[in-house]
């Protein structure tokens, strides 16, 4: 006990020692434990809320979005000093949903505008700059019901709310398609009882004037999957719009703006679907070669094997805003075990795969020579997706190689014929360089 005393005696004159050597003794125990003082003018903004609280209303912040929280901050004004922005919700009001603003002015909170809306809720918020004035505009996504939503975009030059756009939509999204420095808005709408779509762009003039245009999504769509804004191979601006289509199917849209027009430029007039980008298979665009473009996946199938199961290679496209497609890479992807294989143009047209998983712990996908009938000539290559607790083990078997060995997987390979036997580019290194991970984000309904 008194080997202990002493230990705590000890430590205590340690702790003390150090608080005198860096000059951060404090007067009292309680003094550790202080919670930070809050900043006067962050204490008077509360004031402010929590008289509009106790009128009746709650917090009512965006349930979608960028921006969620019930108090943002943003430079409105252009003037380097961040505003404050509060959305509320006045239970039983006729317009119930409100935005308030509030601003610095000589170092004191005041009300600079309110914004006002009808429905159950906001749905989503955005700060833009269309105009290129330096005076934010406020886009709003208001929710009236569970599945009908309103798009306002206002103008507050001098603090003035002014509504420019009003107009519903199923998903929007802020983008520049016309290689100027002002900000734009792009509004689509799907309905899912008539399997058709449109897209609006929204840019406003000097003089806040609005300027729209607009074009058809593919004939068949369903439901809106995936929205991004992307570049174009030659630099363009354009947003790459996925969404399911025909039941099982998905497909892509890449709308770009082209003579001050939005256009659709996959999509083939004469059908009114984007042909080229309609897939089976559950995968996203993506930047396949990491350039900073984004890259459509077109499917080709393979000669099937005795699994009778179809199989298919990737071709992966860049588009022009002109709407030409340049072929970046073809790839094998096994979405099963996460992984992809870039092919050697050589084997394009002159192979085929199988499945095989006769062993527990133990995966592999079998690549086969074919002659120019599709026939298989011989398997030459085996790639493996191991687990288990001997996994490390198996991945050495005969003349096994790993090419990435994960937490709870290791992949590796089997060369099962040679260059000159197969007559195809193939050596262990080519196999571990275009040998890649899938991650989830790449596939449909793993988001």
């Amino acid at each position: 006990m008194k080997k202990w005393i002493k230990l705590m005696l000890a430590a205590v004159i340690v702790i003390s020692a150090a608080a005198l050597l860096c000059g951060c003794v404090s007067s009292s125990a309680d003094d550790l434990y202080a919670l930070p003082q809050l900043s006067d003018d962050y204490i008077q903004l509360q004031s402010l809320i929590n008289a509009i609280l106790e009128s009746g209303a709650e917090y009512s912040a965006p349930s979608a979005g960028s921006y969620r929280q019930p108090i943002q901050q943003e430079d409105i004004d252009g003037d380097g000093e961040k505003e404050a922005i509060v959305f509320f919700n006045f239970l039983g009001s006729d317009r119930p949903l409100r935005i308030y603003i509030f601003r610095m002015n000589d170092g004191v909170y005041e009300e600079a505008a309110v914004i006002e809306g009808e429905g159950t809720g906001i749905e989503s918020i955005s700060y833009l700059d269309m105009d290129g004035d330096g005076t934010l505009e406020i886009a709003v996504g208001w929710q009236l019901a569970s599945d009908i939503n309103m798009l306002s975009i206002y103008s507050l030059r001098s603090y003035q709310v002014s509504q420019v756009v009003n107009t519903d939509y199923t998903e929007y999204t802020v983008c520049n398609l016309d290689g100027q420095f002002n900000a734009s808005i792009l509004v689509l709408r799907v309905s899912s009882a008539e399997l058709s779509g449109e897209a609006e762009i929204y840019s406003m003039d000097r003089d806040t004037e609005v300027i729209m245009s607009s074009c058809r999504l593919t004939s068949g769509i369903e439901a809106l999957l995936r929205v991004r804004n992307t570049q174009l191979a030659d630099g363009k601006g354009a947003v790459s719009i996925e969404s399911s289509y025909s039941g099982s199917g998905i497909v892509t849209d890449l709308l770009a703006v082209r003579n001050g027009e939005l256009k659709n430029i996959t999509l083939d007039e004469s059908t009114g679907v984007s042909t080229q980008t309609v897939r089976a298979y559950s995968v996203y665009s993506r930047d396949i070669n990491e350039d900073g473009v984004l890259d459509v996946p077109v499917l080709i199938s393979l000669p099937t094997q005795s699994d009778n199961v179809s199989y298919y290679i990737i071709e992966w496209y860049s588009y022009y805003s002109t709407g030409a497609m340049v072929k970046i890479c073809t790839t094998y992807n096994n979405t099963s075990d996460n992984w992809y294989l870039e092919l050697p143009e050589d084997w394009i047209g002159n192979i085929t795969v199988r499945r095989e998983s006769n062993n527990s712990g133990e995966r592999a996908i079998i690549f086969s020579r074919t002659d120019s009938l599709g026939n298989t000539m011989g398997d030459f290559l085996a790639i493996y997706a191991l687990t288990g607790d001997n996994r490390a083990e198996r991945a050495t078997y005969a003349n096994r190689f790993v090419l990435l060995a994960e937490e709870d997987t290791i992949y590796a390979a089997a060369i099962l014929m040679g260059q000159q036997e197969v007559g195809l580019e193939i050596s262990q290194d080519l196999i571990r360089e275009n040998f890649h991970i899938i991650y989830s984000e790449w596939i449909i309904g793993e988001t």
